[in-house]
């Protein structure tokens, strides 16, 4: 549906809302009006037939002996004839019953307008007797120990016809105001969405390929600024498509390389593989070496997962917990041990005991990564040092420490660029893909953890890795301990 069309309908509903309420409440209010007025003149009639009656009982009950219901039947059609017209009814009820009806086709239509007549208070009932509209008002009168009501009945079917009348003539009225609200609306809003089609039309080119494609409205409303807004847009989109095309070429080679980097974590599984495979384990020797590749096996699942989640969804939600930097930093020197004997390379762990807060997996990831770069950059015979230090009551700081071929300044600006690598040559040798450092300063990132690489030629790299501890984390190293 075209936006003329949504605009078109929105304010006819709203303009029907606007006079449908508005023309209830005022007939309503008129009918209210005229309604209360004539309950107002029942009521002082009422008053009026009732003292009347009351003013006959009185030489009645001077004079004895006397029948009271005979006698109020006398005083009804006396007083029904002198005070009131054909179109109005009188009723007298005595103990219960009626004593007097001014007609005796007449059929009182409810009791309950007895219930409140008391205590010399009036009650009025409205009844639709066919086409008519009556108006019953009673009045209440102890009588010689008993109760004697006066009804009157009042014909109100005129304001009730005023009322269908104003309706019938308000709905005349509404259909020709909307009849001729929708031609004006009409034409008022192709006025205004206009410019929104040429923009629609401008738009649609630029979408098919033509980016020379802009607008040419001069307005100084939203849709002018909108306008101008399209033309800067496509002014920057132009100015910038083969940058655009080469970030699609970039994209294409990161899903390549992505695929390439996820073989980094299965070193583990191929190390304790090819223990298994040359040489003669005891059984207990290969159940553990079997629980190992299943569970880095799982790990490497679960990490890919996740790596792939930090990469493209930055938003993501990881997992946070409490683990203990004990189980982490056994998890990370079992994974990289059957790797590290291969290479001759020592692994030094000393972690204190402390309960922290993360993702334990990717944690894992990205101490794998660090101690993997380390062992790149040593050679045979070299120690790695991985140590876990409390800072504080709320740090904990984890350092990879060896003592290889450093890390130039210029090389440590681009270090965590994706895919950027020290030795093209001996990272590719060693089956990295350039993505390890990447992926280490996302997931920290997103731990709110601080990474701090000290280097120099020669001489060896130091990486800190500064993480937050769990708030009960006192408790939960004793118990790890």
């Amino acid at each position: 549906m075209k936006f003329r069309y949504k605009v078109l309908i929105m304010n006819l509903i709203l303009l029907s809302l606007a006079t449908g309420i508005v023309g209830f409440l005022l007939m309503q209010r008129s009918y209210r009006t005229g309604m209360d007025s004539e309950i107002r003149s029942a009521v002082a009639e009422n008053n009026l037939i009732q003292s009347s009656v009351e003013y006959s009982l009185l030489d009645v009950l001077n004079n004895k002996p006397y029948n009271l219901e005979s006698s109020l039947q006398e005083i009804g059609d006396s007083v029904y004839n002198s005070m009131l017209s054909g179109e109005e009814a009188l009723y007298i009820r005595f103990k219960d019953s009626f004593v007097y009806q001014c007609s005796e086709a007449d059929t009182f239509p409810s009791d309950q307008i007895f219930e409140y007549a008391e205590n010399n208070r009036k009650n009025y009932m409205l009844h639709q007797e066919e086409d008519k509209l009556y108006l019953y008002v009673t009045s209440y009168t102890p009588l010689e120990g008993s109760t004697m009501h006066v009804v009157t009945r009042r014909d109100v079917t005129v304001q009730h016809d005023m009322l269908n009348q104003s309706i019938q003539n308000y709905r005349q009225i509404i259909l020709i105001l909307f009849a001729v609200a929708t031609l004006l609306l009409l034409i008022l809003s192709r006025l205004l969405t206009r410019h929104l089609e040429r923009l629609s039309d401008a738009t649609e080119a630029f979408a098919s390929g033509d980016y020379s494609a802009r607008t040419t409205i001069h307005s100084s409303d939203e849709v002018g600024q909108l306008a101008d807004g399209f033309n800067i847009m496509a002014d920057s989109v132009e100015s910038h498509v083969e940058e655009l095309s080469d970030m699609v070429k970039r994209r294409e080679q990161f899903v390549a390389d992505f695929t390439h980097e996820i073989k980094t974590p299965m070193t583990s599984i191929i190390g304790y593989a090819d223990t298994m495979r040359s040489m003669d384990l005891s059984k207990e020797e290969q159940q553990q070496a079997l629980g190992y590749i299943f569970s880095e096996g799982k790990r490497l699942e679960s990490m890919s997962m996740k790596l792939f989640d930090l990469l493209y969804l930055k938003d993501h939600p990881i997992d946070i917990r409490p683990f203990s930097a004990n189980a982490l930093s056994e998890n990370v020197a079992s994974s990289m041990s059957p790797l590290l004997n291969t290479s001759g390379i020592t692994l030094d762990v000393s972690v204190d005991a402390a309960l922290l807060s993360g993702d334990p997996e990717l944690l894992q990831t990205v101490f794998i990564n660090l101690i993997d770069n380390a062992r790149k950059a040593s050679k045979k015979g070299d120690t790695i040092e991985f140590t876990g230090r409390k800072e504080s009551d709320t740090s904990y700081s984890f350092m990879v420490r060896d003592h290889g071929i450093g890390i130039s300044e210029e090389d440590q600006k681009k270090i965590f660029d994706e895919f950027y690598m020290v030795d093209k040559s001996r990272t590719r040798e060693a089956g990295g893909a350039g993505l390890g450092m990447s992926l280490v300063s996302v997931i920290l990132q997103r731990h709110d953890a601080k990474l701090n690489l000290e280097s120099a030629l020669g001489e060896g790299t130091t990486v800190t890795v500064t993480l937050p501890c769990s708030e009960d984390r006192e408790g939960g190293a004793h118990e790890e301990e």
